[in-house]
């Protein structure tokens, strides 16, 4: 049975960063809750970013750490995570979708573990949240009043190909954002961010691969012919996006923040005390993180 627990009151930041200062998040599922673990060591120190660019699990778990709600990510974590309308071949079987998103964006949020709606809207940042346009095979970004109740586009750039069904918004028919934009570091260099926090949930070293068994993809989503050839070619934006990020990193430009320890979990875990591990993995690191902010921005 499962218990509504105390609300987790948002609390306000106490230090922005300076403009031109960015957050970079990337997705992967469950693997995420890493991500998760490194924001709540950011709202320990009462940081903020005037700019945060997530997709997938990157920015659903943005939006706890915009709230300033600490301990909710890993709240859901110990508490819902493995319930079945969460993650499960059930819910791919009754809805078309591995993940249960009317459970973790409407019953999660308004029955169990609030969200508090009035700090998040309170909080003067740019939030960007990237889908991918199926038709167009390009990201679509959404921004930070675009996050309505009912998480609509959050939903969409989680809603992983084969395993999701595709999201209807403003006309547009949406999936992962991860796909198009893994990593998504191009498009805050676009915007003119000069300072880059990255958030990873891949190892050092790791690089992705190409896309087996293409010809599936072809058939399931053979009315949308630009999204299979992203697909087709994620493996090279992935790689491309991570090189930049390692680039910036050597110049000086950029902090990564990526596990440490060898990942054990895959994007659709729900091994309550791997992701517990991981998210605390994850805190560990962002404290260690904020010190070299500290250091960078005297702060």
């Amino acid at each position: 049975m499962l218990f509504a627990q105390p609300v987790v009151k948002g609390e306000k930041y106490t230090k922005l960063l300076p403009q031109g200062t960015a957050l970079v998040l990337e997705g992967g599922g469950t693997r995420g809750f890493y991500s998760a673990g490194v924001l709540e060591a950011f709202m320990d120190a009462g940081i903020m970013f005037p700019y945060i660019i997530g997709v997938s699990a990157g920015a659903a778990n943005a939006i706890s750490y915009i709230s300033g709600q600490k301990r909710r990510n890993r709240m859901i974590i110990r508490h819902y995570v493995c319930d079945k309308r969460y993650v499960s071949r059930r819910n791919l079987l009754r809805y078309r979708s591995l993940f249960g998103y009317d459970f973790i964006f409407e019953t999660v949020p308004n029955r169990y573990v609030f969200f508090d709606r009035e700090n998040f809207d309170s909080v003067d940042i740019r939030f960007l949240t990237g889908a991918i346009n199926c038709t167009t095979g390009e990201t679509v970004w959404f921004e930070k009043n675009e996050v309505t109740d009912g998480f609509t586009v959050t939903r969409a750039s989680c809603s992983v190909p084969l395993i999701a069904k595709i999201v209807k918004y403003n006309g547009l028919d949406l999936l992962d954002g991860g796909v198009s934009d893994p990593i998504p570091i191009e498009k805050s260099v676009a915007d003119g961010n000069n300072f880059h926090v990255i958030v990873l949930t891949r190892n050092q070293g790791y690089r992705k691969e190409a896309l087996r068994h293409s010809w599936l993809m072809k058939i399931f989503y053979n009315k949308y012919p630009r999204l299979v050839e992203a697909m087709v070619k994620r493996h090279e934006n992935y790689n491309r996006q991570l090189e930049l990020c390692e680039q910036l990193e050597q110049e000086k430009k950029a902090i990564i923040i990526r596990p440490q320890k060898p990942v054990a979990v895959d994007r659709t875990s729900s091994d309550i005390e791997k992701l517990l591990a991981l998210h605390d993995d994850g805190h560990i690191e962002g404290a260690q993180a904020v010190q070299m902010l500290k250091e960078h921005f005297g702060i």
